[in-house]
C-alpha cells in the first residue's frame, strides 16, 4: 500500500506545481500585455518668476490619441523632484488639470549647483501612460523695472541680475527682454516689436509709445519679462504709471441702437403696431366666427306656416 501512497502524493504535488505554474503565467501574461498597452507620454517642463518673486514651475503633459493627434493629458499625477549631491528629493506631487498642466511653487531652499537648481517631473507606475521623465535646469534672476520721464520722452529701463548661490548678483548678458502692459485677460505688448537686449551692464531700455490706453486716471501697469530663456526661464516685472490716455466714459454706457443689445424707441413702438394690428385681425376674424356659427337657424326652430 505504501507504493500507492507514494504515487498519489506524487501525482498530487506534480498537479500542484502545474497548476501553480500556468496560474502564474498566465498572471505575468496578463500584466505585460496591460504594460505592453500603456500609452507613452511626454512632459515638456518651464519655469516662471512673477513679478512678486514667487517661483514656479509647470509641467505640460501631452500624448497622441488613436488617431495621432497630439493631446493634452488630464488627471495623470505628475511627481516633482529636486536634483541634488544626495540624489532626488521629492517636491510635490500634483495631479495634471484640463490643459494637461500641473503645477507647484519652488521653496527657497532647494538644493542648487553653481547658482541653479535642477528640478525633475516624473510620471510612475501610472495605470494608463508608460514611466516618463522630464528634467530641466534653471538659475534664479531678477529683474528691476525703472519708469522715467514724461510727456514724449518716456522710458522704460530693465536691469537684468543672476543670482548667485551666496546671494551675489551678476548682470546677464544679451537677454532678450519684452515690453507690455498689463490687460483684463492677460498682457499685451507694446507694439509689434516691443522686445530690447540688455546691454554688458544688464540693461535694456525701451520708450513706451503714446496711444495706449489707461483707465480713468490714465493709470497703466508695464510688464516686463523675458519669454522662454534657456537659462532662466519665465521672469517679469510690473511697475505701475499714468502713462496710458485717459478713459472717458461714455454718458449711456447702454445706448438704444440697432447695432446695440437695446433696440431704438421708435422701431420698438412700430413693430408693436405691426403685431399688435396682426393679432387683433385674427381675434376680430375669430370672433365673426363665432358670432355666426351662433345665428345660424336649426330646422326644428323655424316657425314656416303652410
Amino acid at each position: 500500500m505504501k507504493p500507492n501512497n507514494n504515487n498519489q502524493i506524487f501525482l498530487k504535488a506534480a498537479i500542484l506545481f502545474f497548476a501553480v505554474t500556468f496560474i502564474w503565467n498566465t498572471s505575468f501574461t496578463r500584466d505585460k500585455q496591460q504594460a505592453d498597452e500603456k500609452k507613452t507620454a511626454a512632459i515638456a517642463l518651464s519655469f516662471y518668476k512673477t513679478a512678486d518673486g514667487k517661483r514656479m514651475v509647470v509641467a505640460q503633459v501631452s500624448s497622441k490619441d488613436d488617431s495621432g493627434k497630439l493631446v493634452f493629458v488630464q488627471w495623470v499625477k505628475i511627481n516633482f523632484y529636486s536634483l541634488g549631491i544626495n540624489g532626488k528629493s521629492l517636491l510635490r506631487n500634483v495631479s495634471t488639470d484640463e490643459g494637461g498642466k500641473a503645477q507647484i511653487n519652488l521653496p527657497p531652499g532647494i538644493p542648487t549647483d553653481t547658482s541653479g537648481a535642477t528640478i525633475i517631473a516624473a510620471i510612475e507606475n501610472d495605470k494608463v501612460y508608460n514611466d516618463a521623465e522630464a528634467q530641466a535646469y534653471v538659475k534664479e534672476a531678477n529683474l528691476t523695472l525703472t519708469l522715467s520721464g514724461k510727456d514724449s520722452a518716456r522710458l522704460i529701463t530693465v536691469l537684468a541680475l543672476e543670482v548667485l548661490p551666496n546671494g551675489e548678483q551678476r548682470p546677464i548678458l544679451n537677454a532678450e527682454v519684452n515690453f507690455g502692459i498689463q490687460r483684463l485677460f492677460g498682457i499685451a505688448p507694446l507694439g509689434d516689436e516691443a522686445t530690447a537686449t540688455t546691454d554688458d551692464n544688464g540693461m535694456a531700455t525701451f520708450k513706451f509709445p503714446d496711444g495706449i490706453k489707461g483707465d480713468e486716471k490714465g493709470k497703466v501697469v508695464v510688464v516686463a519679462r523675458m519669454i522662454d530663456n534657456d537659462v532662466y526661464g519665465n521672469v517679469e516685472a510690473a511697475s505701475a504709471a499714468t502713462w496710458g490716455e485717459r478713459l472717458i466714459p461714455e454718458k449711456n454706457a447702454f445706448p438704444r441702437a440697432l447695432w446695440e443689445p437695446r433696440a431704438p424707441v421708435l422701431l420698438i413702438t412700430a413693430f408693436s403696431i405691426i403685431f399688435g394690428g396682426i393679432w387683433f385681425t385674427y381675434a376680430f376674424v375669430i370672433f365673426q366666427l363665432v358670432k355666426i356659427k351662433k345665428q345660424q337657424y336649426k330646422p326644428d326652430e323655424l316657425n314656416i306656416a303652410i
